[in-house]
């Protein structure tokens, strides 16, 4: 399966759920102009002729009540998201579209901060639970840094231990892949939104690149860029990607990657794309307004000015150029 939203865009769909859906996005999903481009790029190009991507947005900040969850709303917010997506409103026919025909899921969430933060379980836990509604089995699902004791709670299989024995080459450097990989044909990603004291933010992209390789250390100069990209445009990642579900229930807006109580924000924010450089795009956007209440600067001005955004968008990984991307924003 490629992972291109495009493939999805009118599977069982009427023609009135299909204007109802553009009417949330603001725009008719379609193909941009020339003049479109000439008037609003600002900086990132695309083509004429391409296909906008999209970034399904739902918010409930009621999902959170310190560091509890909600967890029959989580359970309806991650039902809208993926419905959404898939342009469909039955919660397993979106799963089906969204993944193929797949044999191993598996579901990368973030260790950094996990503790802190305190949503992963609930979140692991629901969206194991979606996916078993749908038709998989339990050890059919892999939860890669999910939270301790998951897979025994759940019955899920445990993630492959270890790295490749030989390091995979890609423009900008090589490393040993984690061995995880070869244990799973697709992949939900399941990042949180953080900022980043190298790279500017965290999200789908970083949650990616500096968790299959054996050393990420080795790839922080210049911001993380081209690393980041390249590491996950690298045809053993991205070919298994499929969904990218960020985890914006609470947002780290100052001082991330780690985590102190005085920087985080309770949002209740779900976001879902097939496309991480535009989710990555729209969590920007989401972090500079959390700084801006916090009287904060913006962490950039926009995607073309976080190295690691404008080279993944120019290598052809996704969609970094704002006016390029629907945001969808459907009520619960």
């Amino acid at each position: 399966m490629q992972n291109d939203d495009s493939q999805h865009s009118v599977n069982a769909m009427t023609r009135r759920g299909f204007l109802a859906t553009a009417a949330v996005a603001g725009t008719v999903p379609g193909v941009l102009s020339a003049a479109l481009e000439d008037s609003e790029n600002q900086g990132l190009r695309v083509p004429p002729g391409t296909t906008p991507s999209r970034v399904v947005k739902v918010a409930a900040r009621e999902v959170i009540h310190d560091a509890t969850m909600h967890r029959p709303l989580l359970r309806e917010m991650i039902h809208r998201v993926v419905t959404t997506l898939a342009r469909t409103r039955v919660e397993r026919d979106a799963w089906h579209a969204l993944l193929g025909s797949v044999e191993v899921v598996g579901l990368k969430f973030n260790r950094s901060a996990q503790s802190k933060l305190g949503t992963t379980g609930a979140m692991a836990e629901t969206l194991i639970q979606s996916l078993v509604e749908a038709g998989l089995t339990p050890k059919q699902i892999v939860c890669i840094e999910g939270p301790p004791g998951i897979a025994k709670r759940n019955g899920t299989a445990l993630p492959r231990p270890g790295f490749s024995q030989t390091e995979t080459e890609f423009a900008s450097g090589s490393d040993q892949l984690a061995r995880v990989l070869d244990q799973v044909d697709a992949i939900i990603n399941v990042p949180f939104l953080k900022t980043h004291n190298i790279a500017g933010l965290t999200c789908s992209l970083k949650n990616l690149s500096h968790a299959l390789v054996k050393y990420p250390a080795r790839f922080h100069a210049n911001r993380c860029s081209p690393y980041i990209s390249d590491i996950v445009g690298l045809p053993a990642i991205r070919d298994k990607l499929r969904l990218h579900l960020v985890d914006a229930i609470r947002v780290v807006y100052d001082g991330g990657p780690e985590a102190s109580s005085g920087a985080i924000l309770n949002l209740g924010v779900i976001l879902a794309s097939t496309d991480p450089v535009s989710v990555d795009a729209i969590g920007l956007e989401i972090l500079n307004d959390a700084r801006a209440r916090a009287g904060l600067t913006p962490v950039a001005h926009g995607a073309e000015q976080v190295p690691y955004l404008r080279a993944a968008h120019e290598s052809g990984l996704g969609i970094g150029a704002r006016y390029a991307v629907n945001l969808v924003q459907p009520p619960l």
